[in-house]
């Protein structure tokens, strides 16, 4: 589909290589390419002293092979076969990589899905040792489209995400709207009209001001394909307007597959329109092409289509063997959506035939293939691969910030390093001072100075030190309030609710370390954090985001004054939000009022216990926090442990109470040593 990128290869090969294109253009110009590298071989085989590294023949075998890819499949695989065979002489990795690659978008061109999946997985089994990034994403981008034409549609929009990464940091447009134009006929195939018309007009935007030849012929396809949507939705005249223009403007030494194309949709819109004559006369341009190509989907999708044209003349004899030879073409190469095209078509014709049997027996069909191109599970499936590509992309972008605030941190940390050197320093001198002052000077009164002037020193030390750990507090503080404001701005976009959940629960544990630190920051105390008014602030937060500005579930909070430090405090924090979340989410689902209480007692002067109850609906009888697939409460037992705690629950007629035994960290830690 593409020429071949010559930095696949080492500096040696790229050079001959050169050499060959200058030799070729001395011959003719580029419609002779061909013929030119065909003299070259002749040369090469008659040559008995030739002096050409092997490497260098297979390349010159596998640029011919490419020259021939689109206009005859025979030879293209015939020039590709020995290309790989000098290869596999030579131990040439190379070569065959780039040989296995021109074998599958041949197998593509004709038909032979199954084995170009083969092939092109043969070139991806080495993908961690190609450099070239272009090479690798036009092979995810083939294997993509065997996988489409096979109606494998996950593991189709995972490959072509593959290659959209790969191009969008190569900013390839050209190979990102040809993606974007596979990814909307994915779309389309599944009748998801909307999503197929975005992905096409994202693609013409892409190349919007792209005028290369290329681009030319790809904005034809892609408004011929713009076209076919117009024909679905009974809007024939602008669907024929499309398609006209891209016929009258085709560049007659383009792909011949792109050509029998747009004669097939041409014949398809005029069989929409009744005109019987010039759809036959474009299904049989489009059949003669793909006749030429091998092409077994295009042949077996023409022979469907002329079969129709025949089914509405109400020939139903020759309309019933066109569809068969059809339907023939498209089961030799498992083409499932053709297949049920064909069966469906074959239901209406034996219907109108009378026979009924036959009928039923294809309709039976035709539902059987339908239903295996269309569940759930796949549209599950696909838009979980979009959702996990699209949130790598952006984790690409926010690795990139990130990176550039961890430099700038870098280059912070080295000023404070030399700041912490120089008073550490100056203090070993001032130290080394006192002491010979001592020694030396016995005037009781010079000694008192120098001791002040030490405490002076110290002070000012802890007070920088002091304000140092309140900036880290403030500035993590922030960080964390971006994050937060990032999910939110991320949700704003998202109308499914689960994932809308799913990202508030995220931000609401982004806000419960970020009350931490803005508490730690604001504290007289820059290492205690005043447990009470954190967890008033977190239970604020908490019921606006549920319940907005309602005030119809109170929450009252009992802590008796308890401070932690740091290390205690945050998975203690954590631990609340995701019982309280749970409150909100479950037990107050369907009701209006209710209560929420918060509890923290000493048991002794290292272990607590943290009770945070509520009177909404109760848990199932069965319930069993060990088997529970929820998120948050795997979270809540994971931080108990961390707390060197466990965590239970308790049901009560009037109440569910969660109860979590925890230590004070600092405490405990004291205690070890």
């Amino acid at each position: 589909m593409t020429k071949k990128d010559k930095r696949l290869f080492s500096f040696q090969d790229i050079f001959i290589g050169l050499l060959f294109l200058v030799f070729s253009i001395s011959y003719c110009q580029e419609s002779t390419k061909i013929d030119s590298l065909k003299r070259l071989i002749e040369k090469y085989k008659s040559n008995q002293k030739n002096t050409l590294l092997d490497s260098s023949k297979v390349i010159l075998f596998n640029q011919l092979s490419e020259a021939y890819i689109e206009s005859n499949p025979i030879e293209a695989s015939k020039f590709a076969m020995e290309a790989l065979a000098l290869s596999n002489k030579i131990h040439y990795k190379n070569g065959s990589l780039m040989s296995f690659s021109i074998i599958g978008r041949i197998n593509n061109n004709t038909g032979d899905f199954t084995i170009a999946i083969e092939n092109i997985n043969k070139v991806l089994a080495q993908k961690e040792t190609i450099k070239n990034k272009t090479f690798l994403g036009d092979n995810h981008f083939y294997l993509a489209q065997s996988y489409l034409f096979l109606n494998n549609f996950p593991e189709a929009l995972k490959n072509l995400n593959t290659a959209l990464q790969l191009f969008e940091k190569l900013n390839d447009k050209l190979r990102i709207a040809r993606i974007y134009n596979n990814i909307a006929i994915l779309y389309g195939k599944q009748d998801r009209y909307d999503k197929e018309l975005s992905y096409y007009n994202l693609a013409l935007a892409t190349i919007k001001n792209e005028n290369s030849k290329k681009a030319n012929r790809l904005k034809d396809i892609i408004n011929s394909n713009i076209a076919l949507i117009y024909n679905d939705k009974g809007e024939h005249d602008k669907a024929l307007k499309i398609l006209l223009n891209s016929y009258i403007n085709r560049d007659k030494n383009s792909n011949p597959n792109n050509y029998a194309l747009i004669c097939r949709s041409l014949g398809s819109t005029y069989l929409s329109l009744k005109n019987y004559d010039k759809a036959i006369e474009f299904f049989e341009k489009s059949l003669k092409i793909y006749s030429e190509t091998g092409n077994k989907s295009g042949l077996g999708d023409v022979y469907r289509e002329l079969g129709k044209v025949y089914f509405q003349k109400k020939n139903n004899q020759k309309a019933i063997e066109l569809t068969e030879k059809g339907l023939s073409f498209s089961s030799q190469i498992g083409e499932l959506e053709s297949i049920k095209f064909g069966h469906e078509n074959l239901a209406k014709i034996y219907s109108q035939s009378g026979n009924y049997k036959k009928a039923f027996e294809n309709q039976l069909l035709y539902k059987k293939y339908s239903d295996s191109m269309f569940n759930g599970e796949i549209n599950n499936k696909m838009n979980q691969l979009q959702m996990n590509f699209e949130f790598e992309r952006k984790q690409e972008m926010l690795q990139l910030e990130q990176k550039q605030k961890d430099e700038k941190q870098v280059n912070e940390a080295k000023k404070q390093k030399i700041l912490f050197s120089i008073i550490a320093l100056s203090l070993f001198f001032v130290s080394i001072l006192a002491v010979g002052i001592y020694v030396n000077l016995k005037q009781h009164q010079k000694q008192k100075r120098i001791v002040e002037k030490q405490k002076e020193v110290i002070q000012n030390s802890l007070t920088e030190k002091e304000t140092l750990l309140r900036e880290i507090h403030h500035r993590v503080k922030n960080n964390l309030q971006i994050i937060s404001s990032l999910l939110n701005m991320q949700s704003h976009d998202i109308d499914d609710e689960k994932i809308l959940a799913t990202i508030q629960e995220g931000q609401s544990r982004v806000q419960a370390m970020s009350l931490i630190h803005q508490n730690l920051y604001q504290s007289e105390h820059v290492n205690k954090v005043d447990v009470e008014n954190y967890l008033k602030e977190l239970a604020a937060y908490l019921s606006k985001m549920y319940r907005g500005d309602s005030d119809e579930i109170l929450v009252a909070i009992n802590t008796k004054g308890l401070q932690f430090d740091f290390d205690t405090a945050i998975p203690l924090g954590l631990i609340v939000n995701e019982l309280v979340s749970n409150a909100y989410k479950h037990a107050f689902k369907d009701s209006i009022k209710g209560n929420i209480w918060i509890e923290i007692q000493a048991l002794n002067d290292v272990d607590y216990e943290l009770k945070v109850s509520n009177n909404g609906n109760k848990l199932p009888l069965d319930f069993d926090i060990a088997k529970s697939k929820s998120l948050g409460l795997k979270l809540v037992t994971i931080l108990s442990k961390q707390l060197r705690g466990s965590f239970k629950n308790e049901t009560t007629n009037s109440k569910t109470v969660c109860v979590v035994v925890f230590k004070d960290l600092k405490a405990f830690q004291s205690l070890e040593v």
